[in-house]
């Protein structure tokens, strides 16, 4: 954790849904901590796409499409919504859907590591976050020490980067291997005859992986990367799962 009493100091690298994010110091936060919210995923309300790393894919493919960002810097990403500004996970409380799993990154909030000028990773806050308070439940800093719901979190930011370092080289290896696609995703609106395009998006083309030679197999397998790719196809039924959330939370709305 940097040690600045400038909580504003120059960071890189993006934070996605942090509003406010300043790096967490003893100067800046001593009198902040955790209040839980009552609507702890407000926050992520309007996201259409939620980060994931690797490890959770085996999680994730059980609601979400799992797609890729683009074809020549692939990031991992599970599909919460059909429309911008249209999470159907998080209902009108600010709740997650208690039956489905919440992404890491979603979960480490209102921290994360972001990269300061120096190239240095340092764990930075959601100023602004529901979850921060000035009157709180759990001190971000206990005796001028992180807090050990600060150090839990901590270690949650951490373990995340790490799997999210090891996604990076898989998704390298699957532009190496030339495995991704521009997919389209459709679906048959009720008395329609035809498919209507639903998104355009990124995916390993299956007959590419299944045309590998088998030393290359036998390295994904090895790496693990080989179980992560089809846990990332068996995701893409999902789509048709997503459609029917829409339409069924559409219907809720209108009666």
């Amino acid at each position: 954790m940097t040690d600045t009493s400038n909580p504003n100091t120059s960071l890189s690298g993006k934070m996605f849904l942090y509003q406010t994010p300043e790096l967490l110091t003893t100067d800046a936060h001593a009198n902040l901590g955790f209040t839980p919210a009552t609507n702890p995923f407000e926050f992520a309300k309007g996201a259409r796409v939620v980060p994931l790393t690797m490890i959770e894919f085996g999680l994730a493919m059980r609601s979400y499409p799992i797609i890729f960002t683009n074809l020549e810097t692939p990031t991992p990403l599970a599909v919460v919504g059909l429309l911008d500004d249209d999470n159907l996970f998080v209902n009108e409380e600010g709740h997650w859907d208690p039956l489905c799993y919440i992404p890491t990154y979603l979960r480490c909030h209102p921290f994360t590591l972001a990269k300061e000028a120096s190239g240095q990773l340092a764990i930075v806050v959601d100023r602004n976050a529901a979850s921060v308070s000035e009157e709180p439940v759990y001190p971000f800093f206990t005796n001028g020490e992180p807090s050990e719901h600060t150090q839990t979190l901590m270690q949650l930011c951490t373990d995340f980067e790490r799997e999210r370092q090891r996604t990076v080289e898989y998704c390298k290896r699957l532009v190496d291997l030339g495995l991704l696609a521009v997919m389209q995703a459709t679906h048959k609106p009720e008395g329609a005859t035809e498919e209507q395009s639903l998104a355009d998006y990124v995916a390993i083309d299956a007959s590419k992986l299944d045309a590998l030679p088998a030393e290359t197999i036998y390295e994904l397998h090895q790496s693990g990367f080989l179980s992560a790719s089809y846990l990332h196809l068996y995701s893409l039924e999902n789509w048709r799962h997503l459609m029917a959330r829409r339409v069924s939370q559409r219907s809720a709305d209108q009666m």
